[in-house]
């Protein structure tokens, strides 16, 4: 019996229908996948944004509520003795507080806390009335308006601003 030689005819020539990866193959999905990381990157600096934006924005709405519910609680007292009330607001509050006086109806005040200049401005309510803060018993309603304003992460000036009406309070004796 003879052994037979096996044939090559069956074996691939080197070099050829090789499987595997070209190098343009390659660089292309680089370059694919690096346009997908910027782009993640982008949408997470932008949602980044604008969570401290929504951070600041609810900080100074709670700054701005506060200072107005403060001036409110100053204004009441009066039937029950307490030092404070409508009368403490429009004479000695201004004062106490450290207001200047931008002409006989509207007092204002700006404070700077961290981030935040706030800005609270106590004027005769309404408007072009013959009532001024120099005869401060005629005064029957102010306008407290506040207004906290800040620069966000991108330079952009943002701001808050409320206001309330407080009416002097007539007591039946």
């Amino acid at each position: 019996m003879k052994k037979s030689i096996s044939s090559n005819k069956n074996l691939l020539p080197s070099g050829r229908n090789q499987e595997g990866f070209t190098l343009i193959e390659v660089l292309v999905s680089m370059v694919i996948l690096s346009v997908g990381i910027f782009g993640l990157t982008k949408s997470v600096s932008t949602v980044i944004f604008h969570q401290k934006n929504s951070q600041m924005i609810t900080e100074a709405t709670l700054n701005t509520a506060n200072t107005i519910e403060e001036i409110k609680r100053f204004s009441t007292n009066e039937p029950t003795g307490g030092t404070f009330g409508f009368n403490y607001l429009v004479t000695d509050y201004l004062t106490d507080e450290g207001l200047s006086e931008d002409d006989d109806q509207t007092y204002s005040k700006s404070e700077t806390d961290g981030d935040f200049t706030t800005t609270q401005t106590l004027q005769i309510y309404p408007s072009g009335t013959s009532e001024t803060f120099d005869e401060p018993t005629s005064i029957h309603m102010l306008e407290v308006v506040v207004k906290t304003e800040w620069t966000d992460s991108r330079g952009g000036a943002r701001d808050v601003e409320m206001a309330a009406v407080i009416h002097r309070r007539q007591f039946i004796q």
